[in-house]
């Protein structure tokens, strides 16, 4: 880092503020980009039960054909979407 006093203090001043702003950015950027793949992951989650749920309801018609909610109802059922980061080829072959 430059010693104090390379600039004037005005510059510094200058320097450190417009330093502190893009530090921040970044973090609140950071901070937007993760709140959006959460929000994708939880649509396509949902996506995914209600694909489940449906393909499930065709075979059970007692079931009915409400995808409302399918995520709850597939976990009450004992059925619900493995949330895991490490999927192995055995779990994507289940009916």
């Amino acid at each position: 880092m430059l010693r104090p006093g390379f600039f004037r203090r005005e510059v510094e001043l200058l320097l450190r503020v417009v330093c502190a702003t893009l530090v921040l950015s970044a973090f609140m950027v950071t901070l937007a980009w993760g709140y959006q793949q959460r929000q994708q992951a939880q649509a396509w989650r949902e996506q995914a039960c209600a694909y489940r749920f449906a393909e499930l309801a065709r075979r059970a018609t007692f079931l009915g054909e409400d995808t409302r909610d399918a995520c709850a109802r597939l976990q009450s059922l004992g059925l619900g979407l493995h949330t895991s980061a490490a999927l192995t080829s055995t779990d994507f072959a289940r009916p």
